[in-house]
């Protein structure tokens, strides 16, 4: 989007100090954000701005998708009734091996289109696949990224458990730093399956690689208590106590669930500065738990919200995710003031930012920052009658609210249609896709699609 564009609502929800500015707008310029105030004001010192959203609307920052796997792009809706160890062995690892640069690419196109339409403008994704194979598959996700106009922070969840070939796993993390170099939107993590899916070598060139090279980490951590319970039996401590011996933490560092974490992990976290990823969803659906998550906050951890895969959750929806976040609080606790829907509401936005340590470019709706803007249709019967913008957010509105997303100051949502690709097209491209990859996986009897 060239020039200048007035974005109005009936609240600006800025995630920012400003809090909530009622009957304002954003002034987007370019790619950032060039002022936030009274609507009036900025019509009048721009009156030759475009203009999107409305007096009834909602405008706030694009929500930030913390933790997710565009690698189960093609297996949605598959195998329920499993636990998370139970789960993997039955679905992840019969796909796994059948995954090439084709289902990295659609799997990102499906999921990434979900996530658009939900509102989300940042995802930090962890590709979860053999390496070695003719090509790196992870430069698939960059492109459909880039196609879609969605932020990326991606990674390769490397894991020599399968293919033992430590070599193989750095080489699929050099393919995809490299995509993401040239790439406009997304950046380079290094990922790490799990604590117990990697060899001391790999481990050891893991913590090489992100702090030598400079680079953030992401990780799944303590999602089940069995993890914790294996990985103390093989080191003597738990996962986040191990990470932290070994100097991994030494990177930025994105740890996904953080569910079994006793009083010195949560610690540990703190100290070290460690983000982590709450995924209330998938941890209902998989039955591992409800993350200690206000504690954490208690002690400075920054929480953000993710959707978690497309296998996992299964659904891609931000808004869905936000809602579960604070109900899943309040039934843990059984306290309704467990969480607030401006709790959840900065965990979306600004907290997961912060996770991420993106945010002096994402987050919140503030001058010089990236201009990833949302607009909630508050022509909506959906949305008619806001009486708390919070509240309307996180308990009110769905997917089919979202009108407007921009990304980079580009649209990427109007009138609640992606506009950057033919999605219509991209459903039929993709069910040959996962027809074949179930069937290749030994899976049709679960699918119906495959039979």
């Amino acid at each position: 989007m060239s020039g200048k564009t007035l974005i109005r609502g009936a609240y600006v929800l800025t995630g920012g100090p400003d809090g909530a500015l009622r009957d304002a707008a954003v002034l987007v310029e370019g790619r950032v954000i060039a002022a936030v105030g009274p609507y009036a004001e900025l019509k009048a010192a721009h009156p030759d701005s475009a203009e999107l959203g409305g007096p009834h609307d909602l405008v706030l920052p694009g929500f930030v998708n913390t933790h997710g796997h565009f690698s189960e792009g093609l297996i949605t809706g598959l195998a329920e009734g499993y636990t998370l160890w139970e789960w993997i062995h039955a679905l992840i690892d019969p796909v796994v091996p059948h995954l090439d640069r084709a289902s990295a690419h659609m799997g990102t196109m499906l999921s990434g289109i979900q996530m658009l339409r939900s509102g989300i403008t940042t995802a930090n994704d962890m590709f979860c696949s053999d390496p070695g194979a003719a090509e790196p598959l992870t430069p698939g996700v960059v492109a459909a990224l880039d196609e879609l106009n969605l932020r990326g922070v991606v990674s390769f969840g490397a894991g020599d458990t399968r293919v033992r070939s430590v070599t193989a796993q750095l080489e699929e993390h050099s393919a995809l730093l490299e995509a993401a170099e040239a790439s406009r939107l997304s950046t380079f993590r290094v990922g790490v399956g799990a604590v117990g899916g990697q060899s001391e070598e790999l481990f050891a060139a893991s913590v090489e690689l992100a702090v030598g090279g400079g680079h953030g980490v992401h990780i799944h951590l303590q999602e089940v208590r069995e993890e914790v319970t294996a990985t103390f039996q093989r080191y003597g401590a738990t996962p986040i106590a191990h990470c932290a011996q070994e100097g991994l933490f030494g990177a930025p560092t994105l740890a996904a669930h953080c569910v079994w974490v006793d009083r010195h992990d949560r610690r540990l976290l703190a100290e070290h500065n460690v983000g982590v990823a709450h995924n209330p969803v998938s941890n209902m659906i998989l039955a591992s738990g409800a993350a200690p998550v206000m504690e954490m906050r208690e002690l400075g951890v920054n929480v953000g919200i993710g959707v978690d895969g497309a296998a996992s959750n299964d659904g891609q929806d931000m808004l869905q995710a936000i809602k579960s976040a604070a109900l899943l609080a309040r039934v843990h606790a059984m306290q309704a003031t467990a969480m607030t829907a401006r709790e959840a509401f900065e965990m979306a936005t600004i907290g997961g930012a912060r996770a991420l340590e993106m945010d002096d470019l994402i987050g919140s709706l503030e001058v010089g920052k990236a201009a990833d803007v949302v607009v909630l249709d508050g022509s909506s019967p959906t949305l008619a009658n806001i009486h708390d913008p919070y509240q309307a957010v996180v308990y009110v509105a769905g997917s089919r609210e979202v009108k407007d997303v921009l990304v980079d100051g580009r649209p990427s949502v109007a009138n609640g249609e992606v506009v950057t690709v033919d999605t219509v097209e991209i459903a039929e491209r993709s069910r040959p896709m996962a027809r074949d990859l179930v069937r290749k996986a030994g899976l049709a009897h679960l699918s119906e699609l495959a039979r």
